[in-house]
């Protein structure tokens, strides 16, 4: 009977190494894990930035086309308007 008392303990002790054991494998998968999560949210953020970069240079083009459309516009106006002084031209001779 005097035994049973450390039965007890030892079985205590090896069911906490056990749940030791069992925690640290965890750990070391949680940590795995969260790497692997790392790493994917850094090439989020890569894809991210250059998304970004490309939106910017889309803008610029957008940009540039409008104003490109404008010099356009004010190039045709005044071809129209030069065609119409000299048609006016043409009818006083």
């Amino acid at each position: 009977m005097e035994n049973q008392p450390f039965d007890v303990l030892e079985e205590k002790i090896n069911n906490i190494l056990l749940l030791i054991g069992r925690l640290q494998n965890e750990n070391r998968e949680l940590d795995e894990k969260n790497q692997e999560l790392h790493k994917k949210c850094e090439e989020k953020e890569e894809n991210i930035r250059l998304l970004k970069e490309e939106c910017d240079r889309y803008r610029n083009m957008k940009n540039e086309v409008a104003s490109c459309k404008e010099k356009e516009d004010r190039i045709k106006l005044k071809v129209e308007t030069l065609l119409s002084k000299l048609k006016e031209f043409e009818n006083i001779t």
